[in-house]
Parts: structure tokens; C-alpha cells; sequence
């Protein structure tokens, strides 16, 4: 509800200052046509449901903003969330002359606000005034720029419009700070005629003694907004001086095998950040997307269930209960966690991932490819051909998985590891390794068509494909992790691919994956060999003829 509020009443406030803004851009024309869009842009906030949506909005998204600053149990924040904490602090004090001045004498003093009397103000009677809201423009719409920029940049569609958007924040301001300066230009130059001056000053009803009243209000709406956003800070003081007193508990942390204390009442992003641990949180810790995830090894069971709205981003990205988001958590008990995305997160990083990458149990296919007589191929050439010439069998290889939905999974040297199944599921991508087994050994028959001359030899490669469980998720350096796989099932796939050399095939599979893609192999080809690290022999098919394999119209199911 509270970040609900918050984005209604910004989207208002956001409406008036686009359109106000707007409005001054018409000054780039002539004061006249500026006037005049104001009938548009400006009166209809000045309606009585116009003033009450305006202030409404205004009332609600500042007690949003000082019930969110007193929530913080720390400062510590993203650059862009101090911007815009700072810019949203400083918009009620620079605004209040503003406003004091213009909706304050209309209510207060029945005086008429109008363009041409306000520019005269700003420009000829207090120009310090002038150039303090040329500032507030600024100021004010990088609080809404930042602001609107990290509730969209989670949307799909706002990443390709980003561009536009960007030329939005900028062209906006640009055009109401020009449309300010060219009207401000003409009011000065209208000014030197007294009888214009005179006339729109009793147009307006302005008289001197309003200059009082707009810094008797001015001093009141500041000293008002001080007083809040006082209170608050020292009450922040008062409860984390009050919390130092108490123990507090702690929290282990993963990556570093920091051990920290636990902020009291503070959600688990808000302890990391205080203690200086760089964490990822692409939405601010909003719970708009899952960047700030971390998985709980110990204390789970004394936290509180996830809420609405933790759940329905955990939802899209995992099952298991171990896995929290940092920003809606608030341990008050021992806990050690592990986070799951790396602190220098990006926005590509904030939408939800399949399950899968953050490290689960998969039935899926692995293939292991090598390449035969590397070590000859080395010996004979110059380190420039070597690479070139695997640069280009690697390149082959990454377009037989592309073709056939493989991943990429580790690179060795001179072969690879592939899965297949991750999004396709177990028959599926027991079907998609075999096809991706026939394409690779035709874009080897290209590729040895290409290279012949240089060659004299063929290159040559073994296959092994084997279905199983294993362990699948993002794996590697936190700066390039990769999505890998762990398990047995992934060695006899290696042991397989050994086994072309034993059994004079380039292709050997498993049974097992075979009976998964509804598959019939000639018994000829069937073989029962022991597997170093199993117990139990393994039926496998070593076939001579990839291109010989045939599926079926209707896939089997292993039980």
C-alpha cells in the first residue's frame, strides 16, 4: 500500500510539473501565447477538484516520503536514491516562495496570478527569486525523472522506448528554462513602459503590501517542513541509540565470510548496506525485482514467512524456501545467507530468471564433444594457425547449438559441454542433443571442405550424449558466471565421449537417452560397458552413421 500511494501521488505531481512545465515552454514564442496556454495547462489545477487532487496528491506523497525516511534504518543508499531523497528534501523549501506567492496570495488575498505578473516579480522585482526557480526546475524534475526512470526500468516494454525516454527527460526542462528566459527577455523589455507595468499589476491586484504576506507564508511553509523532516532525523537518532543498547543479533554473510550485526527492525538490505557490503538491488530494495535475492543456509526457520508481494516476485523465479529477497526480509535472529547476484548487478540482471539458473535439480541431456589429434594439430603449427583453426571448429560448434536449442555449458581446451533440456524439458531435449550431434558433424564436413588445403587431414570429432539428474545453475566468477552443471551424470557423459576411441564410432549415447528421445537403434550397435565410477555396467549405442537415426512419431516415456 505504501509504495502504492507513493506512485499514484508522484504520477500526479509528475502530471501538473510535465504540463507546467510545458506551459513555460510556450514563452519561447511570446508571453501572449504563454498566457494564453495556461487556460490548458494551469487552470484546470486551479479548479476546486483540480486543488484538491494537486494537494492531495502533494500531502500524500510527502508523508509517504518522511514515513519512508523514518522506516530507513540506514543511509547508506545507491547514488540515484540520494539524488533523488535529497532533490525530493530540498523541492518544499525552494518551492515555498513559489507557492506562497502565487496560490497562496489567490487564496489569501484575492489576488489574480498571472504570467505576466509573476515574470515581472521574478525578473524586475526579486530577481534572486527568478534565478532560485530556474534551480527549482532542475531540481524538482530530477526527483521525478529518477524517480519514474526506477518504476519503468523494470517494465519490459520501457527498454525499448528507453532512448525516447531519455530525450523526454531532456528536451522537457530544456524547452521550460528556454520558454522562461525568452518570456522573462519580453517582460523586462514590456517593464520599461509604465503604463503596462501598472496595468497588469492591477490587473493582478497586487499590491505592496503582499510582499509581507508571500515571506510571512514562505517562512511558515519552510519552517513547517524543517520541523518534519527534523523530527524524523532525531527520532532516527533517539531509536538507533536505543538499539545499541540492546544485543543485537548477527548475521553471517556470504560472499567474504563477513559476520555483521544485525540492524534492529531493519529489512536485510538495509544491515548489508549499513556494515558497507556492497550488495545488489537494480530497484532500490523495493521488492520490484529479485537482484538483492540471497539464499538462507541457517535461521531460515525463525524468519517470517515471505508477503504478497516478496512471494509474487519469488514465484516467477524459484521454489525453494531458502531463497529470500533482502529488501522485504527483517531477521531479528541469527541468520546466514549467501547472496545469489553479484553487487555490480545491472538492470539485465533484474528480470526474473528460470529457476534453473539459480541452482536446481534438472533431468536434462549432456553432450561432451573433442576434438581428435589436438596435441599433433599444435605440434605441427604455429600458435597463430592453432588458434585460428580452433577459433573456427569452435565457431562451427556454436552454431550446431544455436541451431538445435544447446547451451553452452564449459569449454575445455579442444571440446565442450552442452545441455540440453533446460527450457525444452527431458524428451525434448534428448531429441534437440541427437539432432545437434548430426549438425555438428555436418558443419565439420564444411568446415574440413574450407580448410583441406591447409589441413591435409580431416578434423575429426567424438560425440558422447548421456540423460540424466544433476545439479544445474550459475556457476564461475561473479563477473562471468556461467550456467553449468554438477553431478555423475555429467562425468558418464565425459566417459561416454571417451569411449568413441574404444568403440571406433563418433557417436555414443546412452540408452537411456535414446529411450528419452524415442529412439529404436539396431541391437548391432548396442554395447554394455563398465563406466569408471559406477558400479553397475551401462548400455550404450555406438553409432557410426549419426545421420542413420531415425525418431519416432510418438516419443516414449521413461518412468
Amino acid at each position: 500500500m505504501q509504495s502504492r500511494l507513493r506512485l499514484y501521488s508522484g504520477l500526479i505531481l509528475f502530471l501538473f510539473v510535465t504540463g507546467h512545465f510545458v506551459n513555460h515552454s510556450f514563452g519561447l514564442i511570446s508571453l501572449d501565447l504563454m498566457s494564453r496556454a495556461a487556460v490548458i495547462f494551469s487552470d484546470p489545477w486551479q479548479s476546486p477538484g483540480g486543488t484538491i487532487l494537486l494537494y492531495g496528491a502533494f500531502a500524500i506523497h510527502a508523508g509517504v516520503a518522511l514515513w519512508t525516511l523514518w522506516q530507513r534504518r540506514t543511509l547508506k543508499m545507491q547514488t540515484w536514491e540520494a539524488v533523488q531523497l535529497i532533490a525530493g528534501l530540498l523541492a518544499p523549501l525552494i518551492l515555498a516562495g513559489h507557492v506562497a506567492g502565487t496560490r497562496g496570495l489567490s487564496e489569501l488575498a484575492l489576488y489574480k496570478s498571472s504570467y505576466p505578473v509573476v515574470l515581472h516579480v521574478l525578473w524586475n522585482i526579486a530577481p534572486w527569486r527568478g534565478i532560485l526557480q530556474a534551480v527549482a526546475v532542475c531540481i524538482i524534475w530530477a526527483h521525478s525523472c529518477v524517480g519514474l526512470h526506477h518504476w519503468l526500468k523494470l517494465k519490459p516494454f520501457y527498454q525499448r522506448f528507453i532512448h525516447v525516454a531519455y530525450s523526454f527527460a531532456l528536451v522537457i526542462p530544456t524547452l521550460a528554462l528556454a520558454g522562461y528566459l525568452g518570456s522573462g527577455i519580453e517582460v523586462q523589455e514590456l517593464s520599461e513602459n509604465d503604463v503596462w507595468v501598472q496595468a497588469a499589476l492591477d490587473k493582478a491586484n497586487l499590491q505592496p503590501a503582499m510582499a509581507d504576506i508571500v515571506a510571512n507564508t514562505e517562512v511558515r511553509i519552510q519552517t513547517v517542513a524543517l520541523i518534519l523532516i527534523g523530527l524524523v532525523l532525531i527520532a532516527r537518532v533517539i531509536r538507533s541509540r536505543l538499539h545499541r543498547l540492546r544485543r543485537r543479533p548477527k548475521l553471517h554473510y556470504s560472499p567474504g565470510d563477513r559476520v555483521i550485526d544485525l540492524v534492529s527492525d531493519a529489512t536485510l538490505l538495509e544491515s548489508i548496506r549499513a556494515a558497507g557490503i556492497p550488495h545488489a538491488s537494480v530497484c532500490g530494495g523495493r521488492g520490484r525485482c529479485s537482484t538483492c535475492r540471497v539464499r538462507v543456509s541457517k535461521g531460515l526457520e525463525d524468519m517470517p514467512p515471505p508477503d504478497d508481494a516478496e512471494q509474487r516476485v519469488l514465484s516467477r523465479i524459484t521454489e525453494a524456501p531458502s531463497v529470500r529477497l533482502a529488501c522485504q526480509l527483517r531477521p531479528t535472529k541469527d541468520l546466514e545467507v549467501s547472496a545469489l547476484v553479484r553487487a555490480n548487478a545491472q538492470l539485465k540482471d533484474a528480470a526474473p530468471q528460470p529457476g534453473y539458473r539459480q541452482g536446481t535439480e534438472l533431468t536434462v541431456a549432456f553432450m561432451f564433444v573433442d576434438l581428435r589429434g589436438s596435441t599433433k594439430l599444435s605440434e605441427q603449427r604455429l600458435p597463430f594457425d592453432v588458434v585460428f583453426i580452433l577459433n573456427q571448429f569452435f565457431a562451427e560448434l556454436s552454431l550446431a547449438l544455436k541451431e538445435t536449442n544447446g547451451h553452452y555449458a564449459q569449454f575445455n581446451g579442444d571440446g565442450l559441454l552442452a545441455i540440453y533440456g533446460l527450457e525444452s524439458g527431458t524428451q525434448q531435449g534428448c531429441r534437440e542433443a541427437i539432432e545437434g550431434a548430426n549438425a555438428m558433424f555436418r558443419r565439420m564436413e564444411g568446415l574440413n571442405d574450407r580448410l583441406r588445403d591447409e589441413l591435409g587431414q580431416d578434423l575429426k570429432i567424438g560425440i558422447g550424449i548421456h540423460a540424466g539428474e544433476a545439479v544445474v545453475g550459475s556457476m564461475g566468477p561473479p563477473q562471468s558466471p556461467i550456467v553449468s552443471a554438477l553431478g555423475d551424470n555429467v562425468n558418464i557423459a565425459a566417459r561416454l565421449e571417451a569411449q568413441t576411441k574404444e568403440l571406433g564410432a563418433p557417436l555414443v549415447v546412452s540408452a537411456r537417452t535414446t529411450e528419452y528421445a524415442g529412439v529404436d537403434l539396431p541391437v548391432s550397435m548396442l554395447h554394455n560397458i563398465h563406466v569408471k565410477g559406477r558400479d553397475h555396467p551401462l548400455d550404450v549405442y555406438a553409432v557410426g552413421d549419426p545421420e542413420s537415426i531415425k525418431f519416432n512419431a510418438a516419443e516414449k516415456v521413461v518412468a
